[in-house]
């Protein structure tokens, strides 16, 4: 009778430790996103706003690449501003890049885009590199509906990455609202589980 007690604890005992690793590892399979929405930078006025070359927000840098004209973005009483504050690149073919602070790979979920000048169709490439160097394009086409923020959904390639770029090209657009998720680095999911379990094993030992 004590053997078949003494069984059925160790199984308890096993099915307790892979329901904490799991509740551990939960946070990590279920990471957070990030919207990137550029508001701290919003300004009540009609004027064209320089914003610098790098503006960072939740965790997140986008660099100018341009050595030109700084980001930009329209004040809340400029004709052409599309109802949130979104940044845009001021200068001519002018490359964006997005990256993780730290240099973190991360999941580039959705971007919402819009026309810069006109009631143009504005077609904007996006260019993700990932850590072993391999590259994925993604291409998106707006209406022609002056100041109208459209969202747009990267496909599944667009993941683990290290960075995106895109480029301010004719006829021009402004982009809002960035949708990322930071990629947990598999040594911090291990060195958190590790450490969970030799919590849970010391629990156990002061029970038994």
């Amino acid at each position: 009778m004590s053997k078949t007690n003494q069984k059925c604890g160790g199984g308890k005992h096993y099915l307790f430790v892979a329901g904490a690793a799991l509740a551990i590892l939960a946070p990590f399979q279920a990471a957070q996103a990030v919207i990137i929405d550029f508001q701290s930078l919003e300004q009540n006025n009609s004027n064209v706003n320089d914003a610098g070359f790098t503006y960072t927000e939740d965790g997140f840098t986008l660099d100018n690449l341009s050595t030109a004209y700084p980001f930009a973005f329209f004040g809340t009483q400029e004709s052409r501003y599309p109802g949130s504050t979104a940044l845009f690149n001021n200068d001519i073919d002018g490359i964006t890049r997005l990256t993780q602070n730290g240099g973190g790979l991360f999941d580039l979920n959705s971007i919402q885009l819009t026309s810069l000048l006109g009631d143009d169709s504005v077609t904007v490439n996006f260019t993700g590199t990932k850590a072993d160097s391999s590259t994925v394009n993604q291409a998106f086409t707006t209406d022609a509906i002056l100041s109208t923020l459209e969202t747009f959904t990267f496909n599944s390639s667009f993941t683990n990455l290290v960075s995106v770029e895109w480029i301010q090209a004719f006829p021009f657009h402004q982009f809002d609202n960035i949708n990322v998720t930071p990629v947990p680095e598999p040594s911090a999911i291990l060195g958190l589980l590790s450490l969970g379990l030799l919590g849970i094993g010391s629990q156990f030992k002061q029970k038994r």
